[in-house]
């Protein structure tokens, strides 16, 4: 088994590689290529533990990933989130290699709102509003960048410092942190939102036309990043329609809600990539992507790590 740090995951793998697995893994997935259970979660009083395996026949890929998220962690100066990956052989079932998945996780989320910003957002998209200032923020920010030729960005974050943190390491780019959500929303072409607030980052009824918005920071039936007055006005692409049911208060709470039903779900992201639907149907359409995130992604993106880390003899193999 090789055994793959931080360090050799981030040498193996960059945004652009990152973000064509993803197209690879959602199209298998949309294609009936791709098995991928709900996930499990443990919920302990620290955090939660989420199990997720899944299985891409395309290269005959295999693996789980287990990510922990642990609030409190914050208070230890240690990262809220942690997590491996284990690479599986699908025809043995021999595991192949474990690998860091805290900076995957991060990387894979983030690939996945870049590749949701070359399907769904405006060709000539160029400013960004984000909304959080963190890990995710960073990548989403990072893949947007890849796929759009983006020239401004607008960052709100509660306390305002660590938006300025993030303003002072962007670089080829006008950007600056903002007082109020009003301020990040407008001239927007592409909103994004990775928080970790379980309430409405911003009134989705600023939203301005043509604006497509992508919301990675909440995952329980309990959080709503964004609120009713998006998923009403929206159209909303998901990554995978029966973990977005279980898992995505930001959609399962308007339908509860009674203001919509769960045909406000236009399609799955992997439609869009096999061209069975279309991401964005007018220049003037507000697009929104969710993600509660997917084991596929991990999966893919594991396989492209290990194949590049073998190669480059990254990494310590150990016998079990």
């Amino acid at each position: 088994m090789r055994i793959l740090s931080s360090a050799d995951v981030r040498a193996s793998v960059d945004m652009p590689a990152a973000i064509e697995a993803m197209r690879e893994a959602f199209g298998a997935l949309a294609g009936g290529g791709a098995v991928s259970p709900l996930r499990v979660a443990l919920e302990t009083p620290h955090g939660v533990s989420l199990f997720m395996p899944a299985y891409i026949e395309a290269g005959a890929r295999s693996g789980a990933k287990v990510v922990s998220v642990n609030p409190g962690n914050r208070e230890l100066g240690i990262p809220v989130i942690h997590a491996v990956v284990l690479v599986i052989d699908p025809v043995t079932g021999r595991p192949t290699a474990l690998m860091d998945g805290t900076w995957l996780t991060a990387l894979r989320t983030g690939a996945v709102g870049g590749l949701a910003a070359d399907l769904m957002a405006r060709s000539d998209a160029r400013s960004v509003g984000l909304f959080g200032a963190g890990v995710q923020a960073r990548t989403q920010l990072e893949a947007v960048r890849c796929v759009r030729a983006i020239e401004r960005v607008r960052i709100f974050s509660p306390s305002g410092t660590s938006a300025d943190l993030l303003v002072e390491e962007l670089e080829g780019i006008d950007a600056a942190s903002v007082s109020t959500p009003a301020e990040a929303l407008r001239g927007a072409d592409i909103v994004i939102a990775a928080s970790s607030s379980a309430t409405p980052v911003f009134d989705g009824r600023l939203v301005e036309p043509g604006t497509h918005v992508t919301g990675v920071g909440s995952f329980t039936l309990d959080m709503r990043e964004v609120d009713s007055a998006l998923i009403m006005r929206a159209r909303v692409i998901v990554d995978q329609r029966d973990a977005i049911m279980e898992e995505a208060g930001d959609i399962v709470g308007p339908i509860r809600d009674g203001l919509v039903d769960e045909s406000v779900i236009a399609a799955e992201i992997g439609d869009v990539v096999l061209g069975r639907s279309a991401g964005r149907t007018s220049r003037d359409e507000i697009t929104f992507f969710k993600s509660v995130g997917n084991a596929v992604q991990d999966v893919a993106v594991a396989a492209v790590v290990l194949a590049r880390a073998s190669a480059a003899g990254l990494g310590t193999v150990v016998e079990l």
